[in-house]
């Protein structure tokens, strides 16, 4: 017992080590003065705030980190939103039709993006919202994983609270807003979490959907980071290491929620 202890410590630092290999290699490549010697995992120089600098300066790289917080925060807070109304109805109301669209909902999840990305491409070219903004939100704002981790959550509301608050006179909507809303805030901000993150490294469908160049947004802007004998990589890597702090930074606040999101909504009460 008193072996086994320090060896699986040790075991634990050496993967958090590996782990954190790639961002050091990061670090390193991204605080190269230049491109002319970035052999090995040595510095070789730091200058990570003159390549950070010099990125800002651009003119470009504001508007792309503008473009993903805009299109990131707007699909999260929609889907957030969406999510709840939908959980909870489906987990607490009573409706026709309620089992057909949970299983509607069981079945998209097994969908991949890929499926149907050529239908809402045809879609949104119908209606003219190709190289826009509403083009590159409208296709996410509703996301079967988030309706049903709301719905799994919801679950776990007690019946009577309801009940009680029926009784007493409060209409469904008011239900709604201020008792299961507030029980629901770990499921809705682990929903919040994870389509940001996903939104934030969207890389497939800008690319398809915004030929313009105002419109793109960080993972299809880093590839832009070309001087006259080819990419730039130590400024690239210095934007793509610039651009995990706005995700970092939003797991950080909420990773008590997320962490609670995700177990608490399996557990029956």
């Amino acid at each position: 017992m008193r072996i086994s202890r320090p060896l699986t410590v040790i075991a634990l630092l050496g993967f958090v080590a590996l782990m954190l290999l790639p961002l050091y290699s990061m670090i390193v490549l991204a605080s190269a003065p230049d491109d002319s010697d970035l052999s090995g995992l040595r510095f070789h120089g730091f200058a990570l705030f003159d390549n950070i600098g010099q990125i800002m300066t651009d003119g470009r790289f504001p508007r792309y980190l503008l473009n993903s917080i805009l299109i990131a925060s707007a699909v999260s807070v929609l889907d957030v939103a969406i999510s709840a109304a939908a959980g909870y109805a489906l987990a607490r109301l009573r409706f026709p039709g309620r089992d057909a669209l949970l299983n509607l909902v069981v079945v998209a999840l097994s969908l991949t993006p890929a499926v149907v990305m050529i239908p809402v491409f045809v879609a949104l070219s119908e209606i003219g919202w190709l190289n826009s903004y509403q083009g590159l939100i409208a296709p996410f704002v509703a996301s079967a994983l988030g309706v049903f981790l709301v719905r799994q959550f919801a679950l776990g509301i007690p019946a009577q609270m309801l009940h009680a608050a029926r009784v007493d006179g409060a209409g469904e909507l008011r239900i709604f807003f201020f008792i299961a809303v507030p029980l629901l805030r770990p499921a809705l901000l682990t929903v919040l979490l994870l389509q940001f993150l996903a939104q934030w490294d969207n890389l497939i469908w800008p690319l398809i959907a915004a030929s313009e160049q105002e419109l793109w947004t960080l993972p299809l802007a880093l590839s832009s980071f070309e001087g006259e004998h080819g990419i730039v990589y130590h400024l690239q890597t210095a934007a793509a290491l610039l651009s995990i702090l706005p995700p970092l930074a939003l797991f950080a606040v909420l990773q008590r929620y997320y962490v609670s999101g995700l177990t608490l909504g399996g557990i029956k009460r």
